[in-house]
């Protein structure tokens, strides 16, 4: 078996026992980057009044809702990838909370400065920054302050939960993985059912005729995409994956096919329900692109380049920076629509500083904060998440 090497991953860097998975490593850049779109795609005046407005905006609006889905599936399988011999709960979830800490928190303080607390309470942006916010059902407090930061409130519960549900996914026989597999996918799929169920209340968005959730009430919008609790089902997801990997359980899926079904249910989605859209409909697409992604061991392309591998190290610094550079944005181009030549290059601008202050907060906070909190690790290692034969 080859050398342990390093791999980061949608919120850390952890020791890889089997190999380096660069393709995964790479593809969280673009996954970030449609989330990027996803909020380029709320800002209407960045594109102006011409044809082109309500087509692009129609293509990109579910960006950062597929990008979300891959980071949550591609957590959970880097994670179990990655089990280490001689770990406790303690150890594992200090480097957790090492990793995701310092970025949130310089984060939320800058954009505490830059955009106040908006619509949300004080006490909506303490459980923010608490990282307990996404368990609030209303949109003033999942989506308050630095707005993507309610990946983090549902990362953090995955955190705590892994170290039990660890064992219990190494426990499942060989010949059921796929069972129960596909038993998670199911209550995925039966999600935006239940989230129907709950009352409609006031509709999501503060512009109900052109909101691109228009359709559903906050609390379904809460329950389906921000309930942390229902969000680990796509974690699991990824563990069992990793483990069928791992053990070879699967059959070699070819990195572009797994691309182009992506692609597809992508395209897909486009017109389905808003609860739909938010989750279901790319979870057998991207959990099939991370089997295939960790699988290929071609010589490295676009997703597995030294500079892929390196923008997917910025991915997280990347996913944390972007809001808050796009609402700086917004503050000085103003209410006013741009025309088409103008609103490029504000959009590249808003890219490229977004980029430049991600490789910033990664290499002046995320590396030292991470590498210095990980060396005082206060809890002792003993084998109690070890993978199991």
């Amino acid at each position: 078996m080859p050398k342990a090497s390093l791999l980061p991953e949608p919120t850390g860097t952890l020791s890889i026992t089997a190999r380096r998975l660069d393709a995964l490593t790479g593809l969280r850049f673009y996954a970030a980057l449609l989330v990027f779109a996803f909020h380029i795609s709320l800002n209407r005046f960045y594109i102006g009044d011409s044809d082109v407005v309500e087509p692009l905006q129609f293509i990109l609006k579910n960006g950062g809702w597929l990008g979300v889905t891959f980071f949550f599936i591609l957590s959970g399988f880097v994670l179990m990838w990655s089990a280490r011999a001689g770990d406790t709960p303690g150890r594992f979830i200090w480097r957790r909370v090492a990793k995701i800490v310092p970025n949130h928190a310089v984060t939320f303080f800058i954009a505490l400065a830059i955009g106040g607390l908006g619509a949300s309470t004080i006490g909506e942006a303490t459980a923010n920054l608490l990282l307990i916010h996404a368990w609030v059902p209303a949109d003033t407090a999942f989506f308050s302050i630095n707005h993507p930061s309610w990946s983090l409130s549902a990362e953090l519960f995955f955190y705590l939960a892994f170290p039990f549900v660890l064992p219990l996914v190494n426990r499942i026989p060989r010949h059921r993985l796929l069972l129960i597999g596909t038993t998670l996918i199911t209550l995925i799929m039966l999600a935006p059912l239940a989230a129907g169920l709950l009352p409609t209340g006031e509709v999501f968005g503060p512009n109900h005729a052109q909101s691109p959730l228009f359709g559903a009430s906050i609390p379904q919008i809460w329950a389906v995409y921000a309930l942390p609790p229902v969000r680990l089902l796509e974690f699991a997801l990824g563990m069992l994956a990793a483990r069928a990997v791992r053990e070879r359980t699967l059959p070699t899926i070819p990195l572009r096919p797994a691309l182009l079904l992506a692609a597809l249910g992508y395209a897909g989605s486009l017109f389905l329900p808003i609860t739909w859209q938010m989750d279901a409909a790319y979870v057998i697409p991207v959990l099939i692109l991370v089997i295939a992604a960790a699988q290929d061991i071609s010589p490295p392309g676009i997703f597995a380049s030294p500079a892929a591998v390196r923008l997917g190290e910025l991915s997280f610094a990347f996913y944390m920076v972007h809001d808050i550079i796009l609402t700086l944005t917004r503050t000085i181009v103003g209410p006013a629509a741009l025309q088409p030549f103008p609103a490029v290059i504000t959009i590249l601008a808003a890219f490229v500083l977004s980029l430049a202050c991600a490789y910033l907060l990664w290499r002046l906070v995320e590396v030292p904060a991470n590498n210095a909190l990980r060396s005082r690790n206060p809890f002792p290692a003993r084998p109690t998440i070890s993978r199991e034969a």
